[in-house]
């Protein structure tokens, strides 16, 4: 049972999805890119080789967040080509137009991704 949106406030969704893949696949790109560019050359002192590993490890990082944003943003364009999107995950109910304008991409409704959080926190100690 997803959100019933207006077609066109769905069309404006899909639009602010699209910029956001196209936006998240710069991001990706770039990162392979600078990622490629630190190279481990064995001539450099060791100072130089922990810098180098150091940023790495941190493009790495920042890379893995716009991967994992980029997949939930496909995922969200999916929906909308065949259903189900506004959808909660979780319980199944409408996800509200207001988080959804927020955050075009989200996969629960306001009240489960609290509880996630919730779980995740008590999970973490």
């Amino acid at each position: 049972m997803a959100t019933k949106l207006r077609p066109e406030r769905l069309n404006e969704l899909r639009q602010a999805l699209v910029a956001k893949r196209r936006q998240l696949e710069d991001e990706v790109g770039r990162s392979v890119v600078y990622e490629k560019g630190l190279d481990d050359d064995t001539t450099k002192d060791l100072g130089d080789q922990a810098n180098t590993s150091y940023t790495r490890e941190f493009q790495f990082e920042l890379g893995n967040g716009d991967r994992r944003l980029l997949r939930e943003v496909l995922t969200a364009l999916r929906k909308l080509d065949e259903g189900g999107f506004g959808e909660c995950e979780r319980c199944g109910e409408p996800i509200g137009e207001k988080r959804l304008e927020a955050l075009p991409f989200a996969r629960y409704c306001i009240e489960c991704q609290r509880r996630l959080e919730r779980e995740d926190k008590a999970a973490a100690g």
